[in-house]
């Protein structure tokens, strides 16, 4: 996977990230000052969405939230829109701005769509969080902000026959995969790192230890989807567009962060026992997420 410096010329970084469409890093893109101390006294009084270690739904205020890690226990703020709207004011991203096309595309107003845009996302994770392997429409400039945390991306674009629980998963802007260490990248991002993920472009991560990361989402432009992942894009299309559309309108995304029941009677309907069990314990083991 490529890698580039903050020191390398931005126009061979924006050449490669219009031209190749491939994940890349970026060592030591920016300076990072946030960490837990800094998010709990800029926005501890914000009450968020978050994930115990039941991986069930839980409301706090941040500040109680960051008195639960501290005390050792497995939490996960994911995608959190309503700090991420917030902390992009304290965060570098003028790499950002300088990679990423300017031009807004269709999708991208739809990701932008009510009181907190899903384009800026803060992720938090502690010691052995772990996600599936996903894919989703969007692509991502994500911006390491604190400690590390581990990243196993494809080395090459999957197809779609491969994906596994299209149906489990609906309504959902996700794809989900087997993980295939043989098959991925991995990539440890540390403080001030920032790593591109084109849309639909399977990856997931790790932690061994507490550590924040914000994350900048955004649509390609139609070509890209034509080209690369037209089958991915039009089953989306024909089976989730709606759905997804009307939910964006009834609710925000903090309200809709986590559906982990949903997805245990969902695998519970699969008639074939092997099959069932199996998609059971592969969402378990991946902490439903």
């Amino acid at each position: 996977m490529k890698n580039f410096h903050n020191t390398t010329d931005i126009k061979e970084i924006k050449h490669y990230f219009d031209n190749v469409k491939k994940p890349f890093v970026i060592k030591n893109a920016v300076n990072s000052r946030i960490d837990v101390s800094y998010l709990n006294n800029y926005f501890g009084d914000q009450h968020i969405t978050f994930l115990n270690d039941e991986s069930e739904q839980e409301n706090l205020k941040l500040s109680d939230f960051i008195e639960k890690i501290d005390s050792g226990s497995k939490y996960r703020l994911r995608a959190n829109t309503k700090i991420g709207n917030l902390i992009v004011d304290h965060i570098d991203t003028r790499y950002i701005q300088k990679i990423k096309n300017k031009k807004k595309h269709f999708l991208d107003y739809l990701l932008s769509y009510g009181k907190t845009s899903r384009q800026h996302t803060l992720f938090l994770s502690t010691k052995d969080c772990v996600f599936a392997k996903h894919a989703h429409i969007t692509s991502g400039l994500i911006i390491q902000l604190h400690e590390s945390k581990k990243w196993y991306l494809s080395k090459t674009r999957d197809d779609f026959w491969q994906v596994k629980y299209k149906r489990v998963i609906f309504p959902t802007p996700l794809y989900i995969l087997d993980k295939k260490i043989k098959h991925e990248n991995v990539v440890t991002l540390e403080p001030g790192d920032m790593l591109y993920i084109p849309a639909y472009w399977f990856h997931y991560t790790t932690s061994k230890n507490t550590n924040i990361s914000y994350s900048h989402f955004f649509t390609e432009p139609m070509s890209y989807y034509l080209k690369n992942s037209f089958l991915m894009l039009a089953y989306q299309v024909i089976t989730n567009s709606i759905y997804s559309f009307v939910l964006a309108i009834q609710q925000e995304p903090e309200e809709n962060i986590f559906h982990k029941h949903d997805l245990i009677y969902k695998c519970n309907r699969i008639k074939n026992k092997e099959k069932r069990l199996e998609a059971l314990e592969y969402f378990r083991s991946n902490d439903f997420s």
